[in-house]
């Protein structure tokens, strides 16, 4: 049961505190940045509320393999096209606590959690965003496919190759803490936030476009200015 997860994994001191510095230090870049300002519609608020309740159900509803790392869909992604990674960090934050209070965490794996499940693929997903602005054709097909679609395939599975990576690091290099059929499990994950992630934003970006505070809505088409 050592590597049971990161919630649960008695982590050497010194990655502990590590894990927690570097979160704080992250939030505090993220405040620094004064990201509530794309909240001040009511709506806006509400939404953002509703995400961070909705991506704590999925983090609740998972799979442990083999004792092993767990599988859950993360919703990074989604946070960050819709609000931008400043708040989608402060949402994955408050996920990760949320997710520690249900599980009964201890505090040493809180940290940790958050920096490859929540930090990690919002950064990952903030990269592909800005390569798809800069890069590619500015339409409502691209903004779909590309930020709904393809990036969280790509977030989430970065973010299962650095867990595992860091279960086998704190087993001293030890193979057998990976699953078998772990990668399998990575591509299942993997669609299913593809499919989750890239349904919503098709959703979102056609019926409340004034939702992706990310882009110039004109510049997507996706409605025509927002109000």
């Amino acid at each position: 049961m050592r590597f049971m997860g990161f919630l649960y994994t008695p982590l050497p001191f010194w990655v502990a505190v590590g894990g927690w510095i570097a979160t704080a230090g992250l939030l505090a870049l993220a405040l620094w940045k004064n990201p509530f300002k794309r909240l001040q519609d009511a709506t806006l608020q509400h939404v953002w509320l509703a995400l961070i309740v909705a991506m704590s159900v999925l983090w609740a509803s998972n799979a442990w393999l083999d004792d092993g790392t767990v599988m859950h869909l993360l919703g990074a992604t989604l946070i960050v096209t819709l609000f931008d990674w400043a708040l989608a960090l402060i949402a994955m934050a408050a996920v990760t606590g949320i997710a520690a209070v249900i599980f009964d965490a201890p505090w040493q794996g809180i940290a940790l959690t958050f920096l490859i499940f929540g930090a990690l693929p919002v950064a990952v997903s903030t990269i592909l965003q800005r390569a798809i602005v800069k890069w590619l054709p500015r339409n409502l097909f691209v903004f779909i496919l590309g930020q709904g679609f393809i990036s969280p395939a790509i977030a989430v599975t970065i973010a299962a190759i650095a867990a595992v990576a860091s279960h086998v690091a704190l087993a001293d290099g030890s193979m057998t803490v990976v699953p078998a059929g772990y990668m399998f499990s990575v591509f299942l994950l993997a669609s299913g936030e593809a499919w989750f992630t890239g349904m919503s934003t098709a959703l979102i970006a056609v019926y409340r476009p004034a939702w992706v505070t990310t882009y110039d809505v004109r510049r997507y088409r996706l409605g025509g200015p927002r109000i």
